[in-house]
C-alpha cells in the first residue's frame, strides 16, 4: 500500500520519459550514424575518397569538380559496410547488449533493449492462487477482497527497455543505466469479472556496468568473464492493501560468455523495511537470494534457462525454474514458448508454488 502512490507517479514519469526519448530518437540515431560514418572512413585507402568521406560524415559541403560524386558515395558506403562487418565480428554478445568495448559505445539517452519482450496470448496455470497470503495480516486476502473465479488461461506480456545515463565514468569504462521492465497477466477471456489485469509487476532499476577481462580464466576454462555489474532494484505490483507486494534489492551481476552461450550470476541482498509496513516479510525465502541465467543461440533459435534459489537446504529449499524458447517463424518474427515451475511467478504469488505454460510471439530476445 505504501508504494501505490509512488508506483502511479513512477508510471507517469516513465511515460513522459518514454515520450521524450522517442521524440529525440531520430536526432540520436543521426548522431550515432555520423559516428559510425567517421569510423567507416578509416577503411578507405584512397586519400581523396577518405577526405570526402570525413567531409560527408561531418556535414561539410563538397565541391566536386571531376564528376566523381557517385564514385565517392559508393566508396563511403563500402567503407561503412566494412566497418559494420568488422564490428559485428569483433564484438561479443555482452559487448553489443551492454556496450562494453570502446567501439560499442553509442552515447547516452537513447532506448536500448534490456530483458526479452514477448506476447503470450495463451498462458495456462492449472491451479490459480485465489487467496494470496502473507505473514503480515494486513496483506492476507480475506473472502471478498479479490475475485475467486479466476480463469486458468490468461494473456501474459512483458515490456523491457533501458537507457544509458552516464558513459565512461572512469576513463573508457564504467556506465550507468536506467532499466525498466513490466510484466502483466490479463484475464482477457474472463467476462464474468470484466476481464481484469490480475497482476502487473513494475521493475525500475539503476545499473552500473563494468567491462572486465581475465585472460588466465579464459585460457583455463574457455569462458570470458566479460561483465561486472551492480544494480539498485525496486519491484512492486502497485496494488492497495491487502494485495500490495513489493521489495527493494541490491543486486550484484557477473556475466561470462563462450561462443554462442552466455551465463550470468546475480546474487542479491534485500533492503530491510519496517516490519509493520513490510508487505511480504519472508519474500527472500521464496523468491530467492540469487539467480542464474543461461542463454544459448543456435541457427536462429534462442534458448534460455533462468533459475532462482533461496540458498537454503532441506525443507526450507525453495526456488523456481523458467525455460524460454524463441524460434523463427518468418524473417522478422519469432514464436515464443515459456514454461515456469516454482515459487514467485509474480509478486502476488511470491509464496505460492505453481506451474505455467505459455505460447506466443517473441519480439526481442536476450541477445
Amino acid at each position: 500500500m505504501q508504494y501505490a502512490i509512488m508506483n502511479k507517479t513512477l508510471l507517469v514519469a516513465l511515460g513522459l520519459f518514454g515520450l521524450g526519448g522517442w521524440a529525440n530518437a531520430q536526432d540520436i540515431q543521426n548522431k550515432t550514424l555520423d559516428e559510425e560514418a567517421l569510423r567507416a572512413c578509416l577503411f578507405l585507402e584512397d586519400d581523396q575518397l577518405r577526405l570526402r568521406c570525413f567531409d560527408d560524415a561531418t556535414g561539410r559541403s563538397l565541391v566536386v569538380k571531376d564528376g566523381s560524386a557517385p564514385e565517392a558515395a559508393a566508396a563511403i558506403d563500402g567503407g561503412l559496410l566494412l566497418y559494420k562487418r568488422s564490428e559485428d565480428t569483433t564484438l561479443s554478445w555482452l559487448d553489443r547488449r551492454w556496450e562494453l568495448a570502446p567501439s560499442a559505445k553509442r552515447g547516452t539517452f537513447s532506448i536500448r533493449p534490456y530483458q526479452p519482450v514477448y506476447l503470450l496470448p495463451v498462458y495456462h496455470n492449472k491451479s490459480p492462487n485465489i487467496r494470496p497470503t502473507s505473514p503480515n495480516p494486513a496483506n492476507t486476502v480475506q473472502p471478498g477482497d479479490a475475485p475467486e473465479n479466476l480463469d486458468r488461461n490468461e494473456l501474459k506480456f512483458q515490456l523491457s527497455l533501458k537507457t544509458k545515463v552516464m558513459e565512461n565514468m572512469f576513463g573508457d569504462n564504467g556506465d550507468l543505466w536506467f532499466g525498466y521492465t513490466q510484466s502483466s497477466r490479463w484475464q482477457v477471456m474472463n467476462q464474468d469479472i470484466s476481464r481484469p489485469f490480475r497482476e502487473t509487476n513494475y521493475e525500475p532499476e539503476l545499473i552500473f556496468t563494468w567491462r572486465s577481462s581475465w585472460s588466465e580464466f579464459r585460457e583455463a576454462t574457455g569462458w570470458e568473464p566479460r561483465l561486472l555489474g551492480l544494480s539498485l532494484n525496486h519491484q512492486s505490483n502497485g496494488r492497495a492493501l491487502p494485495l500490495s507486494r513489493s521489495w527493494n534489492r541490491l543486486i550484484g551481476m557477473v556475466g561470462f560468455e563462450r561462443e554462442n552461450t552466455m551465463v550470468q550470476f546475480r546474487p542479491w541482498l534485500r533492503i530491510a523495511e519496517d516490519a509493520a509496513e513490510d508487505d511480504n516479510p519472508d519474500i527472500s525465502d521464496f523468491m530467492g537470494r540469487g539467480d542464474m541465467l543461461l542463454v544459448h543461440k543456435h541457427n536462429g533459435h534462442e534458448y534460455s534457462l533462468l533459475t532462482r534459489h533461496n540458498f537454503r537446504g532441506g525443507d526450507e529449499s525453495r526456488g523456481a525454474v523458467q525455460f524460454d524458447w524463441a524460434f523463427p517463424l518468418t524473417s522478422n518474427l519469432r514464436g515464443h514458448l515459456q514454461y515456469f515451475t516454482g515459487y514467485g511467478e509474480s509478486l502476488i504469488d511470491y509464496n505460492y508454488k505453481s506451474d505455467y505454460l505459455g505460447v506466443g510471439l517473441s519480439l526481442v530476445g536476450w541477445y
